[in-house]
């Protein structure tokens, strides 16, 4: 048996061991010097409880080659010991492995045999360590008593990952709350981050749809069945019974409970086996629920139920997510009154423009309709006329592009594409080869491709590189792309986030912009050209924007402009 002493000094070392893979190799020594063994291993669950995994290990005949090596829990005969030790939930020893039935050679020579169970806070099998020794009738009765402890101690270190692995849980839940720009962004940050802890075989959120008056599926993960059209009317099965009611449900067998109806799920019915539903909580109100899944077990012995302490955790991330999608939806409804409110001073100004258009070619109609009646004709009159009828046209249709362009460049489609490619192609567009103006391109060629709207940009791109034309007549532009840099983020004057960012700059050598000017050239009718509406820069503004980014001008005014677009590098859903 473990003397006081010794067991004090070695539950210290466990508490203050880093991590629980240290804490298991601590175990597995003092298994070998407590029971006097040749070889100690730890052997962990698999997240569906089918097999064993090697996790930790001594001794004279270990390697670390060992460790990620799995055996099948079953109870056939030859599964192995730790499996049949894992199925029982009882300790095993054997003094000739010869004649065990369960044994399954894994180091030679072995001649005794003894495994014991890791058992979690709630009694659940989570592990198996177990000795082994190269002399018969090695282990005795005092020899199990002290196994089971180590076993009891180890169990500590598992419970512990666990609850660190929570901790952590809530703190990647917070930042995706902080950082998160879309709803579909932290829903995909706050459903990786709930697989990862509560090991769900499915994973689903519904939220309140006040247009069809339903609660319908925002956002699923490891789904086999479940529809994109799913929804639930308040109090319809025990999905909408949580969203009406605002409490949560945690089932076993769950097709038993009197509020099931069946009817959108992740898997067959026949393969659920643990549901745990939590509301979403925002404003005072119900906003949707948080569901996961759990199939039955591919070995009958293993179906594992959701516990009090996976309740909690949901309802937590619940909480979190509630408040990051109050917060996104209420940037967004400013956002859009902000918009709505410039979009309608641009409807005043594009009705104002597109009437003195339409009053100077109705002036220009009537002056060819006067020449055509003049008798003898005259053709060159006519043409004249025409040419400014030709020109009042094309001016109205730059003010109506002018306009849609900008109402709609905050609507993106994000896909992964080549940032350089885009960035090439839509700057060599602007730039012909008959040009005085020389295009100098400076791309990294070790940029990643992400996820972003590449005919938005490659639209940002192509204002940026006619205006620095417009202001040039000869000489050279540079378009380059790069990763984005600390320094860029102070210049603009924008709080950085977490994660890799891009940038585009389009440099030129023009007579650059006025230092009281930098903050105001990206405002709409800020434009000193007469193309368009002067709505240019805002649109590369309003494009930049929309995909979290920012656009600032750091030039050095008498020298040229530099323009630079700074953009997250999302990865693709």
């Amino acid at each position: 048996m473990i003397g006081s002493s010794r067991l004090r000094d070695l539950l210290g070392t466990i508490h203050v061991s880093p991590d629980a893979t240290t804490a298991l190799y601590i175990v597995c020594s003092a298994a070998q010097e407590f029971v006097g063994s040749r070889n100690a291993m730890i052997a962990e669950l698999d997240e569906d409880r089918s097999a064993l995994t090697l996790r930790a290990g001594t001794g004279a005949d270990w390697q670390p080659a060992y460790v990620g090596q799995k055996t099948r829990i079953s109870d056939e005969h030859g599964e192995g010991i730790i499996s049949w030790t894992a199925i029982s939930g009882a300790s095993y020893v054997t003094g000739d492995v010869s004649g065990a039935a369960h044994y399954r050679k894994l180091i030679e020579g072995t001649k005794s045999e003894m495994a014991s169970p890791i058992f979690d806070r709630y009694g659940r099998v989570r592990g198996v360590i177990n000795v082994e020794s190269d002399l018969q009738d090695r282990f005795d009765t005092d020899a199990q008593e002290t196994l089971e402890m180590l076993a009891m101690i180890a169990g500590y270190a598992f419970d512990r990952e666990e609850s660190n692995l929570r901790e952590e849980a809530f703190w990647e839940v917070g930042t995706a709350l902080d950082e998160a720009e879309t709803e579909q962004n932290l829903l995909a940050r706050v459903s990786e981050v709930t697989q990862k802890v509560l090991r769900v075989s499915a994973y689903s959120v519904f939220l309140w749809d006040p247009a069809i008056e339903a609660f319908t599926l925002a956002d699923t993960v490891g789904s086999a069945t479940l529809s994109k059209e799913a929804r639930y009317m308040p109090g319809e099965g025990v999905t909408g019974w949580v969203c009406q009611h605002g409490l949560p449900i945690r089932l076993e067998n769950p097709t038993t409970d009197p509020r099931w109806r069946g009817r959108h799920l992740e898997f067959p019915v026949e393969q659920i086996y643990a549901f745990l539903c939590v509301p979403i909580f925002g404003s005072n109100r119900t906003m949707g629920c948080i569901r996961a899944i759990r199939k039955r077990a591919s070995n009958p012995f293993w179906d594992v139920p959701f516990t009090e302490d996976d309740e909690r955790l949901l309802m937590a991330i619940a909480d979190q997510l509630g408040a990051g999608l109050v917060k996104i939806r209420s940037v967004n409804k400013l956002i859009t009154n902000e918009r709505m409110a410039a979009i309608g001073e641009l409807s005043a100004r594009t009705s104002h423009m597109i009437g003195n258009r339409l009053f100077g070619i109705s002036g220009e109609i009537n002056e060819l309709r006067y020449v055509l009646n003049e008798q003898p004709f005259d053709q060159a009159k006519a043409m004249e006329a025409v040419e400014r009828l030709a020109a009042g046209i094309r001016r109205l249709e730059e003010i109506i592009q002018d306009y849609k362009d900008l109402v709609t460049a905050t609507k993106i489609h994000l896909e992964e594409a080549d940032l350089n490619a885009v960035v090439r192609e839509a700057a060599m567009a602007m730039v012909p080869k008959s040009s005085k103006v020389d295009l100098r391109l400076e791309l990294n060629d070790q940029m990643e491709t992400f996820a972003f709207d590449a005919n938005k940009i490659g639209r940002a791109v192509s204002e940026l590189v006619e205006n620095a034309m417009h202001f040039m007549s000869e000489g050279s532009i540079v378009v380059g792309t790069d990763v984005a840099a600390k320094s860029d983020f102070e210049t603009a004057g924008w709080q950085r986030r977490a994660g890799k960012f891009a940038k585009i700059w389009i440099e030129d050598k023009g007579p650059g912009v006025e230092p009281e000017r930098k903050n105001t050239i990206f405002g709409a009718y800020q434009s000193s050209r007469s193309k368009g509406m002067g709505l240019g820069l805002s649109i590369v503004k309003g494009i930049a924007d929309a995909h979290g980014g920012t656009v600032f001008e750091d030039g050095v005014p008498g020298k040229g402009a530099r323009c630079v677009v700074v953009m997250p590098m999302r990865t693709p859903a």
